[in-house]
């Protein structure tokens, strides 16, 4: 059976000043151990989901990580040290920001579901892929 890890973080969008609070929903299951989805709220609106590797999430804990659609890098100036993330897709992005211990927490919680290089366990990616291709 699935477990399913649920975090909401206050975020900050990160532009020019003031910074805009938000909430993100991060939701982490074990049945899908590679990825990790984070559905931005503001306002009392859905905004936006994205679903990214949980490993960009926790390299990008300590140091930058990513490419393209997605980064992840950490700051640590100033009295709280934050996780940024960017999301772009084309023409449009963003950068966001949440606490550096929230996203600890988070990162280390999934990793106690699904230590790292333990994935295939929770997920048979050959069994998936073979599904796929036989329609």
């Amino acid at each position: 059976m699935a477990t399913t890890e649920h975090r909401v973080l206050p975020l900050r969008l990160e532009v020019a000043p003031p910074t805009v609070p938000l909430q993100g929903a991060f939701v982490y299951r074990t049945d899908r151990p590679y990825e990790l989805a984070l559905d931005f709220r503001g306002g009392g609106t859905h905004l936006a989901r994205w679903v990214f590797s949980r490993d960009l999430l926790i390299d990008g804990e300590t140091v930058a990580t990513g490419e393209g659609d997605i980064q992840v890098w950490p700051v640590r100036a100033g009295t709280e040290p934050r996780v940024f993330l960017a999301f772009g897709n084309g023409g449009r992005s963003c950068v966001v920001s949440a606490r550096a211990k929230d996203v600890r927490a988070l990162c280390r919680r999934m990793t106690e579901l699904v230590p790292r290089g333990q994935e295939r366990r929770h997920y048979d990616l050959d069994a998936q892929l073979s599904a796929l291709l036989a329609h």
